[in-house]
């Protein structure tokens, strides 16, 4: 029996994914070498290094501008990192210049390796195409050829580009997840389990079948929640225990666990027999199949996905779309502890790493093609960009939409194609998970299309649905097809209206303002996890705020205090928090937790942005007993809390948000929390006449002004004269 060696895989996350080589070479920038037509903004840059704990990238407009270290378009600095791949990060690039490049690479000891020759790069930007007159649009699975020539100019139909040559086509795929049959029903590989196989056959890595170490595997037992099946809402979630492998429990090395071995188990957390027994499951499928987590770091997985599995998924279709690209170890490994992942050390981030450079080499083998990931985000981000499945909905409350807003123009500036999907509410045929809102589908529709418009810019696309998507093509909307023109600058602020001007109102928090400190040194009454701190100098007001720190996406800082209210009432959440670059979803977050029978939400902060305050309202039911949190999770940056208030009733602040087109205005009110009903209602003056956009593409009567309740969206054209 081949013997298993993830005792040695473990040693090795802590290293940088590099190829050995007597010096820093390949220079490449966006996958290529010297390129005279780069359509990125900001263009990631790659080398090869034998060893790296820091990289300094320097950019010119000419060789000797770079040789005499003077005139730099851009210097990073020198940047600690493991990873080989950089954005850049500058001022604005001219389109149509040629710019000249170079890196300085230091190695693990800290010895600065030999200058590698200067390499070139030229910029030729250009926005995206669109088929409709304002808006780009995509569909995740659904539809049809002549629903693509129609509407879309993103498919996942390869037959669509028959009707129309400029529908981009997308291949679905795999790269962090492999399908096998379930050993029960006999059947061979198929497929990528299949190609995969072969594949190490042919390099010599194992005589028949996949080594064992491809896969990712539990350190402990550990228990998952996953669906039975399909995800589908009629299926259900079920429990159950998977075994943990640990190699000291194998001690004469054979690649199992005997019995007595098992009676005298070094690691007892840790009760799988073989190692095939505790790899990480996507779903419960089998039988007839399995779908579990791979190692994405193994050397011959990655040259598998690069040269063999993306070009064949690739054969006729414009790029690849892979689903499952979290930025820590996929599914129930993301919170759980993992052989191949124990994220210590300097190998906090080593799945975000290896992921990275897994898709350097796909690009690398394909650079023409378009490579994106589904809730892809990482910086650099190694491909094309991300489609952000699930990117808004109504219920998303006000901060977490507006941070979702401002993340995709942040992405789009910097030139990353985004695929970003609205999720409708409930429909009991077209969106099963739909949350059940008092709302009418239309408001949902214009809502949804006003808050993408908002975000819209060069490399930005729009969905509309909801998993399953069996019928999505039912649920889009005339009013998509409608000429707004083109954007006038940023969406801006339109209106802050606070019903409750001074929240002098009782402070339910004890020590919410973290201004007494415990013996310890941390926030009294709150019980703490590491690494919060107490700020004595980036403060929102008093002697201190908190702040967490985090190097990588796989903290999850819960920081808690326990309260004790009244059942069957309403109440306001209020929190400052200040953030810089914070990247990795969902971010810094307040929120409220362990109220029976309610989901409130959650108050989120991403990017760098200054003090902001956020408030979220709920209402307790028969047990009123739970906790307010506060902490970083899955993102690195730095966070800072402070001000965080509880007070009986509804304060909820609502923001009014527009943005101006040479054909029209559109304006979005965010769910603030509470009603959506007339209450709510806010009435705004227009600079002009405009009429309604209606969600069956018809146009209403001249208006000058406009009423939006809670919830809510416009989309106004120019009334002409």
């Amino acid at each position: 029996m081949r013997t298993m060696v993830l005792a040695s895989l473990a040693v090795l996350v802590f290293g940088c994914v590099c190829h050995a080589g007597p010096g820093v070479g390949d220079l490449r920038c966006e996958w290529r070498v010297q390129p005279t037509a780069v359509h990125d903004p900001c263009p990631e840059f790659y080398w090869v290094t034998p060893s790296q704990s820091a990289y300094r990238i320097r950019v010119a407009r000419s060789q000797a501008d770079l040789a005499a270290g003077k005139a730099f378009v851009w210097d990073s600095g020198k940047v600690e990192s493991l990873l080989p791949i950089a954005e850049y990060a500058g001022p604005p690039l001219e389109n149509g210049v040629t710019f000249h490049w170079t890196v300085r690479v230091w190695d693990a000891t800290g010895r600065s390796l030999p200058l590698p020759p200067a390499q070139t790069f030229r910029l030729d930007v250009q926005p995206m195409p669109h088929h409709l007159p304002t808006i780009r649009t995509f569909i995740n699975f659904g539809g049809n050829a002549a629903f693509a020539r129609d509407w879309l100019d993103l498919s996942f139909r390869k037959e669509a580009k028959e009707l129309r040559k400029s529908v981009l086509t997308t291949r679905y795929g795999l790269i962090c997840t492999l399908l096998l049959p379930h050993p029960s029903t006999g059947k061979p590989l198929s497929g990528k389990a299949k190609a995969l196989a072969d594949f190490c056959v042919a390099e010599g890595l194992t005589t028949a079948g996949i080594p064992e170490e491809m896969f990712c595997h539990f350190a402990v037992d550990t228990k998952v929640n996953l669906h039975l099946g399909a995800e589908r809402a009629a299926n259900p979630r079920i429990t159950r225990l998977c075994r943990g492998w640990d190699p000291r429990n194998d001690r004469n090395g054979d690649g199992r666990v005997d019995d007595d071995e098992a009676g005298r188990l070094v690691s007892p957390e840790a009760t799988a027999r073989r190692p095939e027994q505790s790899r990480i499951p996507i779903y419960f499928w089998g039988p007839p199949r399995d779908d579990f987590v791979m190692n994405v770091g193994h050397p011959s997985y990655q040259k598998f996905m690069a040269t063999i599995w993306a070009p064949q998924l690739c054969a006729g279709y414009d790029g690849i779309y892979f689903d499952t690209v979290p930025p820590d170890v996929a599914g129930p490994g993301r919170s759980a502890k993992v052989v191949e992942y124990p994220r210590v050390g300097k190998g906090h981030d080593k799945w975000l790493r290896d992921l990275q450079m897994m898709f350097a080499q796909i690009k690398i083998a394909m650079p023409g093609k378009l490579i994106t990931g589904n809730c892809w985000n990482a910086d650099p981000m190694a491909n094309d960009g991300r489609q952000s499945e699930g990117w808004q909905s109504l219920d998303r409350s006000l901060g977490h939409w507006r941070a979702g807003i401002d993340q995709a123009i942040e992405l789009d500036r910097r030139g990353k194609v985004q695929l970003i999907q609205y999720n409708p509410i409930f429909d009991a045929e077209l969106a099963e998970f739909g949350p059940k809102l008092p709302v009418t589908q239309e408001r949902d529709k214009l809502y949804g299309l006003a808050t993408y418009l908002l975000a819209h810019g060069r490399f930005t696309y729009f969905g509309f649905g909801r998993h399953p998507y069996a019928g999505v093509t039912k649920t889009w909307f005339k009013a998509m097809r409608h000429d707004l023109g083109t954007p006038v600058g940023a969406y801006y602020m339109l209106a802050d209206i606070d019903p409750v001007k001074d929240l002098d109102t009782t402070n339910l928090l004890p020590n919410g303002d973290f201004e007494i400190a415990d013996v310890e040194g941390n926030p009294a009454k709150w019980t703490t996890a590491e690494p919060v701190e107490l700020d004595p100098v980036v403060k929102h007001g008093g002697k201190w705020a908190v702040r967490i720190t985090s190097k990588g996406p796989s903290i999850n800082n819960i920081n808690k205090l326990h309260v004790r209210l009244k059942p069957n009432t309403d109440y306001t959440l209020v929190a400052w928090a200040k953030v810089d670059r914070v990247q990795g979803e969902p971010g810094a977050q307040v929120y409220p937790y362990d109220f029976d029978d309610m989901k409130p939400g959650m108050m989120t902060w991403t990017g760098t942005q200054d003090w902001s305050e956020q408030r979220l309202t709920f209402t307790t039911k028969d047990d009123p007993d739970g906790r307010i949190n506060f902490r970083l999770y899955g993102a690195k940056g730095t966070v800072w809390f402070d001000d965080i208030r509880l007070v009986e009733g509804i304060a909820v602040r609502q923001q009014v948000f527009a943005r101006k087109y040479t054909k029209g205005l559109v304006i979005v009110k965010p769910n603030a929390g509470g009603s959506f009903a007339n209450e709510t209602a806010s009435t705004h003056l227009l600079d002009g006449e405009f009429r309604p956009l209606h969600a069956d593409g018809s146009l209403g009567k001249r208006i000058r002004e406009v009423t939006l309740r809670n919830g809510e969206a416009v989309i106004l054209g120019k009334a002409a004269p």
